[in-house]
């Protein structure tokens, strides 16, 4: 797939919390970085992780900027939370040469 295609696929798989269609994206060996440093190492970790993040139900994320290339992508994404703060984060994406995700960096704004 090519990186621009990929948010394409992503939101709707985490709107839908459709594990199976999230996990697809990822290359066995991925890596997931999380905004407080964390790694998770491999899609069975990152399939864990996004089974608990669904199980949870949280708002819906909203891309409002999406920049790619060849090989990766970045997208800015906006949250609302129920009593209406915005959240704001930037995931950073870069592929394989299968054009599957095989590095996920997400950054959160604070503040």
């Amino acid at each position: 797939m090519h990186p621009r295609d990929l948010p394409n696929h992503y939101f709707p798989s985490v709107r839908a919390r459709d594990i199976d269609r999230f996990i697809s994206l990822f290359s066995e060996d991925a890596i997931m970085i999380l905004p407080d440093g964390r790694e998770l190492l491999g899609a069975p970790a990152i399939r864990e992780m996004e089974l608990a993040v669904f199980a949870a139900s949280p708002p819906m994320p909203t891309p409002v900027a999406i920049v790619a290339d060849e090989n990766s992508v970045a997208v800015e994404i906006e949250v609302r939370l129920p009593n209406g703060q915005l959240l704001k984060f930037a995931n950073f994406f870069h592929l394989n040469g299968e054009g599957r995700i095989q590095r996920l960096s997400v950054y959160r704004k604070s503040g």
